[in-house]
Order: structure tokens, then sequence, then C-alpha cells
């Protein structure tokens, strides 16, 4: 939902700022008694008219579906344990991401770390050049296994591990024409 309004935020306010610059264009060019800059058909508008309540109508809905999309796009929090009655700690995934990262990356045989979390679940891709995929995945879910239960979350999330390495390819042979 976020990314959404990322991309929406910023053709909405474009859009608002040009009705606006043309509104302002037009009432200057009619003071200025040069008649009219917009057609006929738009400057002949009473308040009501059909036309005008249609476009309040589709203005006023698609706000209100733009509020409820402003609404429900908040950042999800993982909860902490509470140090104290009435106080109420939370962090981030993307901070408890960091923190199983930087672990996970630490480990020897490790070359790189990809971590993604969320309430549910943590999710680690490593890469190993030294290690295959049977040696080194049980040591990182154990590993990884750890640093989330040493952190103080209310609810522990699953864990996954995948290990990526180039011994775990099969050898291509080229194949030799004669």
């Amino acid at each position: 939902m976020r990314v959404l309004l990322r991309l929406l935020s910023p053709f909405l306010g474009l859009a608002v700022a040009g009705a606006g610059a043309l509104l302002i264009a037009e009432i200057a060019w009619h003071w200025a008694g040069r008649g009219h800059l917009l057609p006929r058909t738009l400057t002949d508008l009473a308040w009501t008219d059909d036309r005008v309540r249609v476009a309040a109508l589709i203005s006023a809905i698609a706000g209100l579906l733009l509020l409820i999309l402003a609404m429900t796009a908040r950042r999800r929090f993982l909860r902490l344990h509470d140090p104290a009655d009435g106080v109420v700690v939370t962090t981030s995934s993307t901070a408890l991401a960091r923190v199983v990262g930087h672990r996970v990356r630490k480990e020897e045989g490790v070359t790189g770390a990809s971590v993604t979390a969320s309430k549910r679940k943590v999710h680690v891709r490593a890469t190993s050049r030294l290690h295959d995929e049977a040696t080194l995945r049980p040591h990182l879910l154990q590993v990884v296994g750890e640093t989330v239960k040493g952190l103080p979350i209310a609810r522990r999330p699953k864990v996954s591990v995948v290990v990526h390495s180039p011994k775990d390819r099969p050898k291509h042979r080229p194949e030799v024409r004669r």
C-alpha cells in the first residue's frame, strides 16, 4: 500500500496544483478584461448544474478512497516485551533484518547475506563459496534462531534459511564436437 501511495502522491499533487494554477490564470485573465481563458463550455457552469454536482460527487468519492488508502498504509512494527506497565516498545522489521544480517555475515564461510523480516517470518538468503547448502544451512538456522531468540520480541517469527553455493551446482562439462 505504501508503494501505491508513493506512486499516486506526485501525480495527484501535480493534478491539484495544475487545476489551481489554471483557476488562478482564468480569474486573472477575466479580471484583466480579456474574456475567458478556458473554453466557453467550462466557464458557463453554475453551482447547481448537473455536471458540477457529478464532478463534486466523483471528487468526494475519490478523496474518501484515497483517505482510506492512506489510513491503511501505515508501517507495521514488531512489538517487543514491555519493560514496565504503560510502556510499549516497538521496532521495525528493517531493524530486525539488520540485526540478523550482521550476525549471519559474521559466520565463517558466508560471503554475503540478504535478510527480509516481518512479524511472522525471517527469511535469510546466504551465499557461500566454501561450504555447500547441506553443511552451512543447519548451522545458519541455529545461529539465526539463537539471534531471534535473544531479542526481546513478544512473538517469535519463524526462521527460514536458503544457502546459495557454487558447490551445489552440477558440474557442467562443455560438449565436445567432432
